[in-house]
């Protein structure tokens, strides 16, 4: 097997580009066909289209022009694409193959290296695996395939290969250096959609401080290898067409590249085109998730670069598969990206859209979504502060929380970090000194600070003291920890400061969580009854809800005590509020309402039995994770809107930064989600990451999740359809596209070294080191007052 290297280059925003990668099959026969475009037609550079609005980002010389907002630069994105030649190609060792091994995450595969220097194009680059490596790939058309593998040995044993359960015929493995196997894989082994392919190595070495049975270079999933078949060369550079240098992909003839993207409305595919070797044919085809392949562009390459512009309005809201494939002599494909149209805007900043002079973030804890009536019209709890705050904000209607509970969720909201970046993801764990928190950069800017927090975990014994002038914990200050008191509190020391200067605020409420005891007038509100004589008492719920918990649940509820238990729960939503809207009117009385921009999340949510538990940070279902986004920005934020893309809270800490002109740090991993508040969102993908810390591995995009465990088996659900997740059977093959959108992008992620840059790859590792917390007999006993029972097994006796 000849093995052609390609050139990777490093980009100032795209870091380290790998190889890109093929889907197995040729596209589906489109349903339509468009007209053709002839070779060479358009001018250079200025593509058919209207006039270029003044917010239109401008094309380098001599580029297709962009006419829009950039939403995916296909080209630096090079590396998300599956790419086929006569079948799937995987290069392993570079940022490709994060999509077919699911990053590092427990699939078993270790580092990646290179015979001599990985930017050398004639460089072999590989990846290592112990005991085991896995691979998940898709197949369009299931048939027989021949896997070739370049494998290197290094623990001197043999290789067993099984895909999708089922032992691959032995091929016999002798001698040192790479060699080509090859594994026969009959029909009725191979399955539409993803497959499952389990390499084994039978002994290791200790290698550079892993255990290694075998380093593997490359795969190529073939449906048949022509003679003289070569390794698809993707060269990304300059290349010439008629005397015209571009940046672009040279993809070999017999070629595509298919990558999997959400469509927004307005969007465009804009590329270049040109031949490289002789006169060569592109082929653009989309499929959307669940219907049928409509060809949208097919044009023969000339001697001269020519422009295009392809509508994709008809695809506006659907998940699909874009395919670009290279018949006759190949192609060069220069500007390869979707855009959306220009949306005029005031500079932040500017008298139009001035910046905000102050921030309050409230994080209500363990408020899930649905609780709240403008995200459930059929809630029952009334908050009448929340609903006319929503109205004056823009509100995200699918906002996700990092994790499921709360000392790792609010790290993330507060470092715009994820979970396993900062490490605060179990019991003992603490925020870490060498994490950079939100009122860390605003103290350093002069702003002050002042944190109102009522839950033990969010606490100086877990590291979130980093960054205030005003330090306060009511739980390990055995102070009142109700809404009245907190709110007050916080009001206070605004009135206080508010004319010493610009201020940021950072307020925890706890009323919603365990225990819940509202007030009797808000318990009323949901439940009259004074006869109630069942086993749920207001101050010892989160001792039931933990014995709930158990397996097998020491404590079962009748429908009675479930009444008085949501009773409790949403009478504290509701107490809340009334404080809640309290605190706003003293903003406004202080005349901070128009300057200040303030954003209302939360944690967490609740679980009352949806799925055969109680309370949280114990699942990854939708009533945890979905929780409450809303940010009121007045003058810039568009008052009444609501954001229906998928959005992290890790988003919280960038945007309230640029709101208030404040550089965002580049260590930051989540992203601003100020484009949003104005009415120009973001470059895409919009999805959102959650973990439930080394149990389970969340991704969700539109109304798609997908929830990988530990183990690596994994459960697809369509929100869309079963918003309630009791489907978990649902066939992941029925839903191919949903699936390899999902594990692309879910494989990146978790492949990163450097989360920041996790999209594009490249970087270093984080500085941020984890560290670990000293548990004292003190902290635990507060910390099992409101509910959280896992230090029992430090502290026996500390109930």
């Amino acid at each position: 097997m000849k093995r052609i290297g390609f050139a990777i280059s490093f980009l100032a925003t795209a870091g380290l580009l790998g190889v890109l990668e093929a889907c197995d099959d040729e596209p589906e026969a489109p349903a339509e066909a468009p007209a053709e475009a002839p070779a060479g037609e358009g001018d250079e550079g200025a593509p058919e289209g209207e006039g270029e609005p003044s917010a239109a980002a401008p094309a380098p010389a001599g580029e297709p022009a962009i006419d829009g907002r950039v939403h995916l630069d296909l080209l630096e994105l090079a590396h998300l694409a599956d790419v086929d030649h006569h079948g799937l190609y995987v290069d392993f060792g570079t940022q490709a193959r994060f999509k077919y091994t699911s990053g590092q995450w427990n699939s078993g595969w270790g580092s990646d290296g290179a015979d001599g220097d990985a930017l050398d194009p004639s460089a072999t680059t590989f990846s290592r695996f112990g005991r085991m490596g896995r691979v998940y790939f898709d197949v369009r058309d299931p048939g027989v395939r021949t896997l070739h593998l370049k494998l290197r040995s290094v623990g001197g044993g043999g290789l067993l290969a099984f895909l999708n359960g089922e032992a691959l015929p032995e091929t016999p493995f002798e001698g040192e250096g790479w060699q080509d196997i090859t594994l026969e894989a009959p029909a009725s082994v191979v399955r539409r959609g993803e497959n499952y392919l389990l390499l084994r190595g039978t002994e290791t070495r200790r290698v550079d401080g892993e255990d290694v049975a075998f380093e593997l270079a490359e795969m190529h999933v073939a449906r048949s290898r022509p003679e003289g078949w070569e390794a698809p060369r993707h060269l990304r550079g300059r290349h010439a067409v008629g005397g015209s240098e571009r940046d672009a992909l040279q993809i070999p003839a017999e070629t595509t590249l298919s990558w999997y993207l959400e469509v927004p409305e307005g969007a465009a595919l804009v590329f270049g085109r040109g031949a490289t070797a002789g006169e060569g044919r592109v082929t653009v085809t989309a499929t959307p998730e669940g219907g049928a392949s409509r060809e949208l562009f097919a044009g023969a390459t000339g001697s001269r670069w020519a422009d295009e512009r392809v509508d994709l309005g008809p695809l506006a809201g659907e998940l699909v598969r874009l395919d670009v494939q290279a018949t006759g002599a190949g192609a060069a494909l220069s500007g390869m990206k979707v855009v959306l149209p220009a949306v005029e805007l005031a500079a932040l900043g500017s008298d139009e859209a001035p910046h905000a002079q102050n921030v309050v973030v409230l994080t209500i804890d363990t408020l899930r979504a649905s609780k709240l009536r403008p995200y459930n019209r059929r809630s029952r709890v009334r908050t009448p502060a929340f609903d006319a705050f929503a109205e004056e904000s823009t509100l995200f209607e699918n906002a996700q929380t990092a994790e499921n509970w709360t000392k790792p969720a609010v790290a993330s909201i507060l470092t715009s970090l994820f979970p396993a970046t900062h490490g605060a993801k179990n019991d003992s764990s603490r925020l870490p000194q060498s994490a950079l928190t939100l009122g860390e950069i605003y103290q350093r800017e002069g702003f002050q600070t002042a944190s109102f927090l009522a839950n033990g975990y969010v606490s100086r014994a877990f590291g979130f003291d980093q960054g205030w002038d005003h330090y306060t914990n009511y739980i390990r200050e055995q102070r009142n920890t109700n809404a009245s008191n907190v709110f007050g509190e916080a009001a206070e020391w605004i009135e206080e400061h508010h004319e010493d200067g610009r201020f940021f605020v950072y307020i925890q409420t706890i009323d919603p969580h365990v225990p819940y005891d509202p007030p009797d007038d808000y318990l009323r509100m949901y439940d009259a009854r004074t006869d109630y004589a069942g086993q749920v008492q207001n101050r010892r719920t989160h001792l039931l809800l933990e014995d709930a918990k158990k397996r097998p649940p020491r404590v079962t509820f009748d429908e009675s005590d479930v009444r008085r238990l949501t009773a409790l729960h949403d009478g504290e939503i509701s107490y809340h509020d009334h404080h809640f809207g309290r605190f706003l009117e003293k903003l406004e009385e202080l005349g901070l309402k128009e300057n200040t921009i303030f954003v209302v999340t939360s944690d967490h949510g609740e679980e009352f039995d949806e799925h055969g538990s109680w309370g949280h940070g114990h699942s990854i279902f939708q009533e945890l994770l979905h929780v409450p986004l809303v940010v009121r920005y007045p003058g810039v934020g568009r008052a009444g809107a609501r954001v229906p893309q998928v959005v992290s809270t890790m988003g919280v800490a960038p945007t309230v930064l640029e709101a208030t002109g404040v550089d965002v740090p580049g260590e930051f991993e989540g992203r601003s989600l100020m484009g949003f508040l104005r009415g120009a969102p973001p470059p895409g993908p919009w999805i959102a990451f959650s973990d439930f810390q080394e149990n389970r591995r969340v991704v969700r995009g539109m109304d798609w999740k997908l929830v990988l465990r530990s183990s690596l088996t994994y459960v697809l659900f369509d929100l869309e359809r079963d918003p309630g997740e009791q489907n978990e059977d649902l066939d992941p093959r029925r839903h191919p596209i949903a699936m390899r959108y999902l594990r692309v992008l879910s494989g990146q992620q978790l492949g990163a070294t450097d989360r920041s840059r996790w999209l594009t790859g490249g970087g270093g590792a984080s500085r941020v080191q984890a560290e670990n917390a000293d548990m004292t007999l003190e902290l635990c006993q507060q910390l099992i007052a409101i509910g959280y029972m896992d230090c029992l097994s430090q502290f026996p006796d500390a109930m």
